[in-house]
């Protein structure tokens, strides 16, 4: 069944809560409107997560294991950026998906609280 919440609230939830909603898509299926609503908040996480994760990265010696996570996220990321939201609920809600990982991963190196 669709579900839907209030964009005020949405804007002020927490990121593992969004996280926790974003990687539950699939099985709740959230309307047209929270879909995009979501889309648009791991975008943005993304958009501030890259920077700190790639500062890390640069900062630690190449090819050990700790910079081959962090450049396989950073790429992985990238890659979730470019892909746009699919008009199509399921496919939608996968993207959603991916894109939550990609954030909880990210958030991880950062020293997030996710």
């Amino acid at each position: 069944m669709p579900t839907t919440q209030d964009p005020a609230t949405a804007a002020s939830k927490p990121l593992p809560g969004i996280l926790d909603e974003a990687s539950a898509a699939p099985r709740t299926r959230p309307d047209l409107q929270r879909r995009t609503e979501l889309d648009i908040r791991l975008r943005t996480e993304l958009r501030r997560l890259i920077p700190l994760v790639q500062a890390q990265a640069d900062r630690i010696n190449h090819g050990t294991r700790a910079w081959y996570s962090r450049d396989k996220a950073l790429y992985d990321a990238s890659e979730e950026l470019k892909r746009g939201l699919s008009p199509s609920p399921l496919a939608g809600c996968l993207r959603i998906g991916a894109l939550a990982r990609s954030v909880r991963t990210l958030d991880e190196f950062a020293g997030g609280e996710s």
